[in-house]
């Protein structure tokens, strides 16, 4: 019914510091773990002023460390900026310290920066993308084989059979055909229509199953907080949930990007007016929201909102909105 997401964008606002947020993402996931959390994700980005996350398989590890049954996923994994044989050899050892529960979503990227600082050709990004998935997944499977004039074998052999799932996000058709064409999940960036089609098409020629697709539903919040008193919690938490919302939003656009988590809010009171991925409810609307989409999408230390005031939103959900979900 929950869900936990780090990202550990730093606003220059926050009084918080970096170590404080990884320590309390630590402390949360063994939260989550103890409440019934279904999932905790930890998302990538490269040379971001605020020090988003640029290692998630370094905190996916640290939070498989800490718990015993709860699935993690890395997503996006910006697989252009690795080098693939030794990314498979790290999910090999990650899939056996993890007992099987880490879980990926592998993304292109948009950001320029990102692609220069990692020498990756923009022009060329969706072929290089296509054989770094040809040869990651080669290099899971635990056989032996040939890339660029070398042989290559990953050991250890990972422990999940299928060497550790490996989904596909993106906005386009392309993506949507690149999944479909090697029989991975899909987790389009919108619920557009067209993207779903395009994955069924290319599965159906290629011979892999169709519909196999996670699509966020339309207005579902994904960065959620609970609070009894709304004014108050906005005047709280907003500054921060605006940091990130319009951190975004410039990305987005400079990439052209229709994804379906955007904000144009400028302000604190445009980001509560939207309604939209970014949100504030009482516990009673809380319930409402499970009732309508199935769970509740929680980003505890969004924008570097302080670990004590990110903690009041969680006790919160435990002793008001967990036992009525329960009854």
């Amino acid at each position: 019914m929950l869900t936990l997401r780090f990202d550990f964008r730093l606003a220059p606002s926050s009084p918080a510091t970096m170590g404080e947020l990884y320590a309390a993402s630590l402390d949360m996931i063994r939260w989550g773990e103890s409440v019934g959390v279904m999932s905790t994700l930890f998302s990538q980005h490269h040379s971001s002023p605020d020090g988003y996350l640029p290692s998630p398989l370094l905190m996916a590890a640290a939070a498989a460390a800490q718990t015993t049954t709860m699935p993690i996923t890395v997503g996006a994994l910006l697989l252009l900026m690795y080098e693939p044989v030794k990314l498979a050899e790290d999910i090999a050892v990650l899939d056996h310290l993890s007992g099987g529960r880490v879980n990926y979503i592998i993304g292109l990227g948009y950001r320029n920066a990102e692609y220069a600082m990692f020498g990756v050709d923009p022009a060329t990004r969706g072929k290089q993308m296509e054989e770094y998935i040809d040869v990651l997944m080669k290099g899971l499977s635990g056989e032996a084989f040939e890339w660029q004039g070398r042989t290559a074998q990953v050991t250890p052999k990972p422990k999940t059979p299928s060497g550790a799932m490996l989904g596909y996000g993106g906005g386009t058709v392309a993506a949507a055909r690149r999944a479909a064409s090697r029989g991975m999940m899909f987790m389009p960036q919108s619920a557009d229509p067209k993207l779903q089609q395009a994955y069924d098409d290319e599965a159906a020629k290629t011979g892999n199953p169709t519909g196999n697709y996670r699509v966020v539903p339309k207005g579902f919040p994904t960065s959620l907080f609970v609070a009894e008193d709304l004014d108050k919690a906005w005047a709280e938490y907003g500054s921060y949930m605006l940091h990130d919302a319009m951190v975004y939003g410039e990305w987005l656009d400079a990439a052209g990007s229709g994804a379906s988590t955007y904000s144009a809010a400028k302000t604190v009171e445009q980001l509560r007016a939207e309604n939209g991925s970014y949100r504030i409810v009482t516990p009673e609307q809380a319930v409402e929201l499970v009732g309508q989409f199935g769970f509740l999408g929680l980003q505890p230390l969004c924008g570097g909102i302080p670990p004590e005031l990110a903690w009041k939103s969680l006790r919160l959900i435990e002793e008001k909105v967990l036992p009525v979900l329960r009854s």
